[in-house]
């Protein structure tokens, strides 16, 4: 079934991908992306979670999101089409959200984490029990940008080396303000790479941070970090060179890449 990427990895690599478990946190745009490569890859099992049902506004940027798919959960049909593409996959889907409740349950026997998740305190729930069960973490970040960011266990998360609010406030006492304060520098360090407000406004960008309005997306931008967070995956089951929690940005209009730099933050005016 998967001959065809024989050649460009080997024999051990399609192996290690077969024996590979996947939880993917948010399936609809990076994650849907990323939950396509990988079963097209060969990884063997994956875990998908996501509470939402396709809709129209869903077309510009989500795979297998159509004027069939309309109303049904998303985990659901992905799981249907991936079974098409490979009937031997372990595939086990959540239609809820990332809770305290469901946690440790989502992460049985998972090998790596995809965060493909918009939210701030769910994406705490998901990645602070990550760590603590030693378990890798890829992400992708708010920005004009394709990304990708890897956090192994011994690597420092992004609540510690971006000083976040978040820090050491147990999940049970963190409250929506903490959080969206939190994001606001996550976009601080993402949009300091670039030129990104020759992109998007930055009073728009602000009032995404703070829900005052909703994210845009861009197929690009979500087609390519979903391919990236796949890639990290694969060099991660393979124990290839990935890279690191700083993260890795692709300016996909003037086709330049960089490696994320902690100390080119810039506090937004």
């Amino acid at each position: 079934m998967f001959s065809r990427n024989i050649g460009l990895i080997t024999e051990e690599d399609q192996r290690n991908l077969h024996a590979t478990h996947v939880l993917i946190a948010g399936s609809g745009g990076m994650g849907g992306v990323c939950a396509e490569v990988l079963v097209r890859m060969g990884a063997g099992e994956l875990t998908l979670i996501d509470h939402d049902r396709y809709e129209e506004t869903n077309f510009n940027r989500q795979i297998h999101s159509n004027k069939n798919t309309i109303g049904k959960f998303k985990v659901e049909v992905l799981k249907e089409e991936f079974l098409k593409i490979n009937p031997n996959l372990k595939i086990r889907v959540f239609t809820e959200k990332v809770t305290l409740e469901n946690i440790n349950e989502l992460l049985e026997g998972v090998n790596y984490v995809v965060n493909g998740m918009d939210e701030m305190y769910n994406s705490l729930i998901l990645e602070r029990t990550a760590r603590r069960k030693d378990i890798t973490i890829v992400d992708a970040w708010l920005t004009p940008y394709a990304s990708v960011f890897v956090m192994t266990p011994d690597s420092p998360h992004w609540e510690n080396f971006l000083d976040l609010p978040t820090k050491g406030i147990p999940l049970e006492e963190l409250t929506p303000e903490i959080c969206n304060e939190a994001v606001d520098i996550e976009v601080d360090y993402t949009f300091s790479h670039f030129s990104p407000y020759e992109i998007i406004d930055r009073k728009l960008v602000k009032d995404i941070v703070y829900k005052r309005e909703k994210r845009p997306s861009f197929a690009p931008v979500v087609w390519l970090s979903g391919v990236l967070m796949a890639n990290e995956v694969f060099k991660l089951a393979c124990n290839k060179s990935h890279t690191d929690y700083r993260g890795i940005f692709f300016d996909q209009y003037e086709m330049q890449l960089t490696q994320g730099a902690i100390n080119k933050i810039k506090k937004a005016a």
